[in-house]
């Protein structure tokens, strides 16, 4: 069976599975170059297509994840448009007056603040047909009018018949992604999902009986992952986009700076035996919050708000494990891309193992849809994610093209060796790589990554100020080789995390070995795990590196400016080559030099 997946949330995606295996995956930014794209992504749907030999009439079914979808949210797309000045105006004009003056407002209303301020391209959306037809059937469900429009949109482009096109609940999506993503079906897991919203709620518990996943509470009280948004507006950050800054921010926070803000969220919810409780004491999050922290240290407030997520996840979490009796955890939904909070729940007694898939949030949503709609509408075998390098591949005529253009203005090589790039790192050049299929999601795991020696502090703030425009507290990330993994990070249930979702505790004699990949202030990394069957070439050059330096390990950031999507193609490889301070790109097999300065040729 060949089944199309479709996500119009934040972070939009496509992504083809046939016979239970994905085949192709791919987020609609890396083509619109607009990070966190919303809305239908048409270019992604025809990329997956392409990239999988997919013709359009052998699609068998068209799932869109979510019943309930954003409504005007997927033509104003809030997280990708919006200023930090568009979520203050759209607090002071929309929020304020609904929450606290008990207004009768609309989504419409909210929509009609930003029409204008976003412009006539607006109109181009395949949805904006939505506007009129809620103005002209104010009594019709404004989800039943967007659904029709929805599935209209994916006939038009597949060209497939009506009734094979069908929506799965977006909480069910998250539940059957963390499930699948998993490298361990035969576990008998917990499956929590966390979040600021879905179509009916922003928590739910799970277990799986018999193969079948079954939900077992859920609730749209749960307020962290809303409060977390608007904390990170508070802090003068981007909602939807930010919050991992916010959770870098924390640990240089302490109780003497924090403990008020502690207090104030520990007024939203509270755990009452499995259960997430909302304590009502606010009519909104972000005024309430406004005005119990003022005065207050932005990185107390991070950690007053990292600390409460961390206790009540705990809490959450251990009470059923208690009532289930199952001690294996599945996190996922937005909250779970939370990697401090993961690497609480693996720490607790009594836990024996935690997963979040790589992109839990709702960047993965349209992967739990064709998963939930294999397992209800096919007898084929699920197979989950081995690797995450499911976009598309560069085309070698695209590459002769960039490469004939950059030698006019650069050094290029033909050829690279593993051995030649870990001689080139470890002399201190950064160096990008783009090769190979593109990742799918926001983690760069080799094949749209910048490279650097991870001994040499002064790489964080080179690649800082030249070329990641990354904020100051920030850490980077290592990728190390899998077998070595228990030399550098504490890990005494054996946790396997592929995919950068989880922290660890770095072992004490390591710490100032590797400084560029370490949060300095709690002294975690957060590792890509690699098995060299996962990515053969980027393994031969982190072993290579290891003969030079005696370390496994690569400092591994995304391949992309501060804002900027992760590259795609060898176009946007290049013009992101020429306006940083890379050193080398390789793509293609070739090498472009910027300069020849500590390279032996």
């Amino acid at each position: 069976m060949i089944i199309l997946g479709i996500s119009d949330s934040h972070e939009a995606h496509a992504c083809i599975l046939k016979d239970g295996k994905i085949l192709a995956a791919a987020a609609e930014e890396r083509f619109s170059r607009v990070k966190a794209d919303c809305g239908y992504p048409y270019t992604a749907v025809e990329a997956c297509l392409k990239y999988a030999k997919i013709k359009k009439n052998d699609i068998d079914l068209v799932v869109f994840a979510g019943k309930k979808a954003g409504l005007f949210y997927t033509i104003t797309k809030p997280p990708a448009l919006f200023s930090v000045d568009d979520w203050i105006y759209q607090n002071e004009k929309f929020w304020r007056p609904k929450l606290l003056e008990n207004k009768e407002l609309s989504a419409l209303d909210d929509f009609y603040l930003f029409r204008d301020r976003l412009g006539d391209s607006i109109k181009e959306n395949p949805y904006y047909a939505l506007v009129n037809l809620v103005e002209k059937n104010p009594k019709e469900s404004p989800y039943e009018i967007l659904n029709k429009i929805r599935k209209k949109t994916a006939i038009e482009q597949i060209g497939i018949e009506k009734d094979k096109v069908i929506f799965i609940r977006h909480e069910e999506c998250h539940q059957f992604y963390g499930y699948y993503s998993q490298t361990d079906f035969k576990k008998t897991p917990l499956i929590f999902t966390i979040e600021g919203g879905g179509d009916d709620s922003s928590a739910t518990t799970s277990l799986v009986e018999e193969g079948i996943i079954k939900e077992k509470y859920k609730t749209n009280d749960a307020m962290i992952g809303r409060l977390y948004r608007y904390i990170t507006l508070l802090l003068g950050m981007k909602p939807c986009q930010h919050e991992y800054k916010v959770m870098g921010l924390a640990p240089y926070g302490n109780e003497y700076h924090g403990k008020k803000s502690l207090n104030h969220f520990r007024m939203f919810d509270k755990i009452k035996e499995d259960k997430i409780i909302n304590l009502k004491k606010f009519k909104d999050v972000y005024y309430s919050s406004k005005e119990a922290l003022e005065g207050q240290r932005f990185d107390g407030i991070a950690w007053g708000l990292q600390t409460y997520l961390e206790e009540l996840l705990e809490e959450w979490i251990l009470n059923n494990v208690k009532k289930y009796n199952l001690n294996d955890i599945i996190l996922s939904g937005g909250v779970a891309q939370n990697i401090k909070a993961v690497q609480r729940i693996a720490s607790c007694k009594g836990i024996n193992s935690v997963w979040a898939g790589p992109i839990a949030g709702d960047g993965s949503l349209a992967i739990g849809a064709v998963w939930a709609a294999t397992k209800r509408f096919s007898n084929d075998n699920i197979e989950g994610l081995k690797n995450i390098y499911l976009g598309t591949e560069m085309h070698p005529k695209d590459i002769d093209e960039v490469i004939i253009q950059a030698s006019k203005k650069f050094k290029v090589l033909s050829s690279y060796s593993p051995k030649q790039v870990a001689r080139w790192l470890s002399n201190g050049n950064i160096i990008a790589r783009c090769e190979g299929r593109m990742e799918f999601g926001q983690r760069a795991l080799g094949n749209r990554s910048i490279l650097a020696d991870p001994r040499k502090h002064d790489t964080v703030q080179r690649i800082n100020e030249k070329i990641k425009y990354r904020d100051f507290w920030m850490p980077f990330t290592p990728s190390i080789s899998n077998e070595d993994c228990k030399r550098f990070i504490e890990n005494k249930n054996n946790i396997y995390s592929p995919f950068m979702t989880m922290a660890f505790d770095c072992k004490e004699d390591i710490v100032d070995k590797i400084p560029a990949v370490i949060h300095p202030a709690d002294k975690t990394c957060r590792p890509q795990m690699l098995k060299e069957e996962d990515n053969p070439d980027y393994y031969k050059i982190i072993k290579e590196f290891e003969n030079i330096t005696g370390l496994p390990i690569l400092l591994n950031t995304s391949f992309n400016l501060h804002g900027d999507s992760i590259v795609e193609n060898p176009q946007q490889a290049i013009k992101t080559f020429e306006k940083s301070d890379i050193d080398l790109l390789l793509l293609g097999g070739k090498v472009i030099i910027r300069n020849e300065k500590n390279l032996d040729i």
